[in-house]
């Protein structure tokens, strides 16, 4: 079925967008089947050692030696159990977390704008796209303010791509620097990223070091037992004794020689393992990785949205007729207090705040009962401590339109908008780091009074930076 990927500028209704999703199905890369238990089972069984423990039981077996028997097939099941059930418990755990932290994406809906999981973008959703965001699929750029994305995930090339309008952009890659408004065209498996694992997924898994090892060591044990037991039973016919004795002789050898409790002990040492790991939130899917893992030394992670949550909160406000104010509250619930109060140097303040920012606060859902922001979180932070302080976000950005801009960028660190202050007047908002604003040519007027007050604010910045 062909699906119109055009849309309207104010993004599709939900009634289009579930009919789209019902179409081309979720925006989700792919997984590859799961295994069933009797093919978990199996690959279990395929291990070296345990081939030749297998192979030792049908010896004992065959030599009526029951007790031996016994203990090799205790050991299998023990061996198989414990990877089977530590793979399907590793598997739970990663499916509930790809739950908890499953991507949004800011989508135009309805004419709103909305927050809708990743997996819910079909092709014809408008979604807004800032600094730091990774896109949530194929699309087509609309909009574009100094909008650059690094593509090295799927290209290689290591240098952020500059984007205009009309430009494609891909699944998985990352804004750089400036925002934009995309069309999406491509989701799941026929955008970059399902193409992509379509192609890894055909790839065999690579053993790890461990199962290297082991896989060479019953190799050399099956080897050395077969010699050894050759020479045994030679050594006996050259010195007259019996065939039959013999051959049941170097059997014997053979069996003995191998080491049944080797895998048992293996298997229990890494289970122990990914038991102390899991009591560190760490999950582990397979038993080998837990000694791959205790070889490396540095991880490497993202800071936001890893080992934290993501949210911001402003607690503390400087104005420059020397006014520091405190906020208190929890999240981006609007609810709160200011002390000693919100003086007028305060509200002009975060005015000014309100307008020089893109996110909104989107109100408690059935889904979520708790505040969130539509945007980026700082911003965020900013919208909620005007609203503690009853600036009202919405009635000045209605007041004072806004009709320019210069988005944020990791190398500026700051962020410019200019809003209609009246019939022939202009607001400039400019945010960003105190040394940045502080210190660029041009930036502030050059005057004793803007002086003055620029050492007293940066002189507050010290003390809330210590």
């Amino acid at each position: 079925m062909s699906i119109d990927v055009t849309g309207p500028a104010s993004g599709l209704t939900t009634a289009e967008a579930t009919a789209r999703l019902r179409a081309t199905g979720p925006n989700l890369v792919p997984e590859p089947p799961r295994p069933g238990v009797a093919v978990r089972v199996l690959a279990q069984l395929r291990d070296p050692m345990i081939l030749l423990l297998l192979a030792a039981a049908a010896l004992a077996i065959g030599l009526g030696d029951l007790t031996d028997t016994a203990v090799i097939l205790a050991v299998i099941v023990l061996n198989t159990t414990v990877g089977v059930v530590q793979e399907l418990r590793a598997e739970r755990s990663l499916a509930a977390l790809r739950r908890m932290s499953a991507p949004t994406a800011r989508v135009l809906r309805d004419g709103r704008r909305v927050v809708r999981p990743a997996a819910e973008l079909v092709p014809g959703d408008v979604v807004l796209i800032e600094a730091g965001d990774v896109l949530p699929a194929d699309g087509t750029v609309l909009e574009a303010a100094r909008f650059q994305v690094d593509e090295s995930a799927l290209t290689g090339e290591s240098v952020p791509v500059e984007k205009a309008p009309a430009d494609e952009v891909s699944a998985g890659t990352v804004v750089t620097r400036g925002r934009g408004v995309l069309l999406i065209t491509r989701t799941g498996p026929d955008g970059a990223l399902g193409r992509i694992a379509a192609l890894v997924g055909g790839r065999p898994a690579r053993p790890t070091p461990l199962q290297q090892r082991l896989a060479a060591l019953g190799r050399v044990l099956a080897g050395v037992a077969l010699a050894l037991s050759a020479v045994v039973v030679v050594s006996g016919l050259l010195r007259g004794r019996p065939p039959g004795e013999m051959v049941l002789t170097g059997v014997s050898l053979a069996v003995a020689a191998v080491p049944e409790s080797l895998p048992a002990v293996v298997t229990l040492a890494l289970a122990l393992g990914a038991h102390r790991m899991a009591r560190r939130a760490a999950v582990v899917r397979r038993l080998p990785a837990v000694e791959t893992l205790g070889s490396v030394t540095a991880i490497a992670v993202d800071k936001t949205g890893t080992v934290t949550e993501g949210r911001m909160v402003l607690e503390r406000a400087w104005t420059p007729d020397g006014t520091t104010v405190t906020f208190t509250g929890s999240g981006y619930r609007p609810a709160g207090s200011v002390s000693p109060g919100p003086t007028a140097g305060l509200r002009r303040l975060l005015r000014d705040a309100v307008l020089c920012n893109d996110a909104e606060l989107r109100r408690p859902t059935r889904d979520d009962p708790d505040w969130a922001v539509v945007g980026d979180p700082t911003e965020g932070a900013l919208l909620t401590a005007a609203a503690r302080s009853g600036v009202d976000a919405a009635a000045h950005r209605q007041r004072h339109e806004r009709r320019g801009e210069v988005p944020f960028d990791s190398a500026t660190r700051r962020m410019t908008t200019v809003h209609r202050y009246g019939p022939d007047a202009w607001l400039v908002v400019c945010k960003g780091a105190p040394e940045v604003l502080f210190d660029t040519p041009g930036l502030l007027a050059d005057d004793p009074a803007t002086a003055a007050a620029r050492e007293a604010t940066r002189a507050a910045a010290r003390r809330f930076a210590a």
